[in-house]
């Protein structure tokens, strides 16, 4: 006999994980609550396990589900995940860092308030196969990583001009700058109603028309896009032969039918130091974080009690199967 856990893929197919190591109903049990990793006090149970592979496959097709690369690698991230977050937390306590109910419901709440109503929130739910205590959960260690992650932050020495400079003179190509138009947008879902839009266009302000009857979600910005280079989005490089100041024709695409205002025009430009700084800032800064967090990892693991059951992670299989099975 194997123990099984029953999660849906999508609809039509479930996931099934099984042990093979379980042979009668009362190993089935003592197995399911068997530990596959150890990290010091910290512990996966084989159940657990078995429910974070489902959850991380369940988008996939039965196919894709299967395929032994793609849940090979799924394990790996599953374990290298627990361990790291067993790690941070116990540089929490470390450091005597707690988050208690009060700060989580706050989190809960700010999160709830981004749903039109509670049954709305519950599907979300539903759909992630999560248990609204897990989510809360989930939430509480969200602070603490937050809390990690700024504390980290706090010991990296931010670049120097120097350095700001020497990045940008050895990374010159990444920041040319292709022909650029500065546009605004209407976005309607008919046709019809742009052509009406466009004849409106002739006695009323673009922006204005564009915060009433505009469906994309810069309309509350009067339709103001920014600025576009030329091949990045297909569908606005047709603009980039109009003058300043004319608005398109009817422009469809997959998002609906388009009414482009051209407002400025820039050449190809090789791009400057000042245009490039901030981007150029924020990958050093990322590149520092990451080089420490890596450092912190590998010292936390060499001080730790690690153990991985190898062959019960081995054990724990999927298999589809269709929904009248």
């Amino acid at each position: 006999m194997t123990w099984s856990l029953r999660s849906p893929v999508q609809a039509g197919l479930f996931i099934f994980m099984s042990s093979l190591l379980a042979a009668c109903p009362s190993q089935t049990s003592k197995v399911s609550v068997k530990p596959v990793i150890k990290v010091n006090d910290h512990q996966l149970s084989a159940r657990d396990f078995s429910v974070r592979l489902a959850r991380r496959l369940k988008s996939l097709d039965a196919l894709s589900a299967k395929d032994p690369f793609t849940i090979r690698n799924s394990k790996e991230e599953i374990a290298k995940d627990f361990i790291v977050q067993s790690l941070i937390q116990d540089w929490m306590r470390a450091k005597n860092i707690t988050f208690d109910d009060a700060a989580v419901e706050k989190e809960v709440e700010k999160i709830r308030a981004g749903y039109p109503d509670d049954l709305s929130f519950r599907r979300s739910l539903a759909v992630e196969n999560l248990s609204f205590s897990e989510w809360r959960e989930s939430l509480r260690y969200n602070l603490i990583e937050r809390a990690f992650f700024e504390s980290l932050r706090q010991q990296i020495a931010p670049p120097t001009e120097t350095e700001l400079r020497k990045y940008f003179e050895e990374h010159r190509a990444q920041f040319r700058k292709r022909e650029r138009v500065y546009l605004r947008q209407i976005v309607t879902d008919d046709e019809a109603k742009a052509e009406l839009l466009k004849t409106e266009l002739k006695k009323t302000d673009f922006a204005e028309l564009a915060k009433k009857y505009s469906m994309a979600p810069e309309s509350a910005n009067g339709g103001l896009v920014g600025w576009v280079e030329k091949g990045n989005v297909d569908f606005f490089d047709q603009v980039f032969s109009q003058n300043i100041g004319t608005v398109s024709g009817i422009v469809k695409s997959p998002f609906g039918y388009h009414l482009i205002k051209v407002e400025k025009k820039l050449p190809p430009s090789p791009g400057s130091f000042d245009e490039a700084r901030p981007e150029i800032l924020k990958t050093l800064l990322a590149q520092r974080e990451q080089a420490e967090f890596v450092a912190w990892l590998d010292g936390q693991i060499r001080s730790s009690r690690i153990l991985k059951d190898a062959d019960l992670i081995r054990g724990i299989q999927v298999e589809t199967r269709s929904d009248n099975e």
